[in-house]
């Protein structure tokens, strides 16, 4: 997707099949597995939702293309970095799973 918007919104929408993967076909304590997977990753979307707010409010669009050419941030290097991080933590936290 090259829109942050709906790319938020499917990378919270692939929390629904894995909680129920985890919560019904689990192992002995399932459900405490699984609520705690939603616990974790809830955490790092947060974090990435931030962060992409934060883009838009500097930029003014969740075009993903647009926002490289506009380059949100340039002159400020710690919304930069909170940013980077922002994302980052989200990655690290879901990718892995």
């Amino acid at each position: 997707s090259l829109d942050f918007f709906l790319f938020y919104v499917f990378w919270e929408v692939m929390l629904v099949p894995m909680y129920f993967l985890i919560g019904v076909w689990g192992g002995e304590r399932r459900e405490y597995a699984a609520i705690k997977f939603f616990l974790y990753t809830l955490a790092g979307s947060v974090l990435m939702l931030l962060a992409i707010l934060g883009m838009y409010f500097a930029e003014g669009t969740f075009d993903i293309i647009e926002m490289a050419a506009r380059q949100p941030f340039a002159d400020n290097f710690v919304l930069q970095a909170l940013a980077f991080w922002g994302i980052f933590a989200a990655f690290a936290i879901k990718v892995p799973l």
